[in-house]
């Protein structure tokens, strides 16, 4: 009886502890979170304070007028909107089609194939930015959106989860459809993407981040202001405290302001596909 307690209070002391590690490491997250948020709503004067901020004494949006009207932060915003839309649409679909294809039955070169899916994953994009350049220019697509949307149209951790969730469907459904005279395309879309949202929804996420977030490609592949995507323009605004479209100085809240305006939607989508995200990595990465 002793030695049990002594187990159940060291127990609950151990997840005491935890949770205390935990909330700490959960708050060097938050904490800058919340006040770059704060700062965003502050006045002209108040951001320039030297403190950390948890709500603003005088709520405002002067930082987001100045964003929109003289930063001229809305033409990058729209050109972000249109690569990560684009370019996860693409990427999802060709993914999902690659992943179809490699669990049909054994055809001649689909060893080889396999391997060319895998060795990407091994060769990082900075190895290759001078060969991916070099195509780009050739291809003519040098400052131009669809310079960034193609690059990382397909990558090989999407195919393999694709993959993965396309094995656990029973052959029977497509048996069944192709007795009924259905074609590839047709147990394609019919029968495998409606039972693999869950893959979808998690090779999304992922993409819808990394097309979000990318810097390297824009830098490397445009040149024109009115291409300039969201992260180009968040660059020159908090980092090298440049703009884009005035040679004026800004606020510490116009910057927050840009920030916020650059996460917000990556949170917006995290918290609607948030199950299926979770559903998707457990399963797709965990095979029975």
């Amino acid at each position: 009886m002793a030695a049990t307690i002594k187990v159940s209070t060291a127990r609950r002391v151990f997840v005491v502890f935890n949770n205390l590690i935990l909330l700490f490491i959960a708050s060097t997250m938050v904490i800058p979170l919340v006040n770059t948020l704060a700062v965003s709503f502050t006045t002209d004067i108040e951001s320039y304070e030297n403190t950390i901020k948890l709500f603003p004494r005088r709520p405002s949006l002067e930082g987001y007028r100045a964003l929109f009207e003289r930063v001229a932060i809305l033409r990058p915003f729209l050109n972000n909107v249109y690569v990560t839309v684009v370019g996860t649409f693409l990427h999802v679909l060709f993914c999902a089609m690659a992943g179809y294809v490699l669990v049909r039955e054994k055809f001649f070169g689909k060893a080889l194939l396999v391997l060319f899916v895998i060795i990407p994953m091994m060769i990082p994009f900075e190895m290759i930015i001078i060969p991916v350049f070099i195509i780009v220019k050739r291809l003519g697509l040098m400052d131009t959106l669809w310079s960034i949307i193609i690059i990382g149209v397909t990558s090989t951790f999407s195919i393999l989860l694709m993959k993965n969730y396309f094995e656990g469907i029973p052959r029977s459904l497509e048996e069944s459809a192709f007795m009924d005279g259905a074609g590839e395309l047709t147990i394609f879309f019919r029968i495998y993407l409606p039972l693999a949202k869950a893959g979808l929804a998690t090779i999304t996420i992922f993409e819808f981040v990394y097309k979000w977030n990318h810097l390297l490609p824009a830098v490397l592949f445009l040149n024109s202001s009115e291409k300039f995507t969201l992260q180009i323009a968040l660059k020159s605004l908090v980092v090298t405290q440049e703009l884009t479209g005035t040679t004026l100085s800004v606020a510490n809240n116009t910057r927050m302001g840009g920030i916020v305006v650059a996460i917000a939607p990556l949170i917006l989508v995290y918290v609607f596909a948030q199950k299926y995200f979770i559903k998707g990595i457990m399963i797709g990465a965990v095979k029975e």
